[in-house]
């Protein structure tokens, strides 16, 4: 009973030891060779500042920039509106442009 006991107990430090080690593994990312380490931990720009030149080019600054989905919603806004709300559109992307920028950055970056 005893050769039963001491077997089992063996067993049972060899899976804890073996999950420990399994609990123990780094997961995610090791950001101390991510060059993009900091664009984490910025604090957000400051709301509604304005960017000069989305502010001039208006969409086509965020085609220039990547942000193809937010050039398309503010094309299509301007075209449905008849060019009515032209002005809002380029007034949006001057004052919105570094914070959307920031935003899409950081998911491009995540993996959630």
């Amino acid at each position: 009973m005893r050769r039963i006991g001491a077997a089992v107990g063996r067993a049972w430090r060899a899976v804890v030891r073996s999950l420990r080690r399994i609990l123990d593994l780094p997961v995610g990312v090791g950001r101390e060779d991510d060059p993009l380490q900091t664009l984490y931990h910025r604090p957000m720009p400051p709301r509604l500042q304005v960017n000069w030149w989305a502010l001039l080019l208006g969409p086509f600054w965020y085609l220039f920039t990547g942000l193809w989905t937010h050039a398309l919603i503010l094309f299509t806004i301007v075209l449905f509106s008849g060019g009515l709300l032209a002005p809002l559109a380029w007034l949006y992307a001057g004052l919105k442009a570094n914070e959307d920028l920031l935003e899409a950055r950081i998911v491009g970056r995540s993996y959630y």
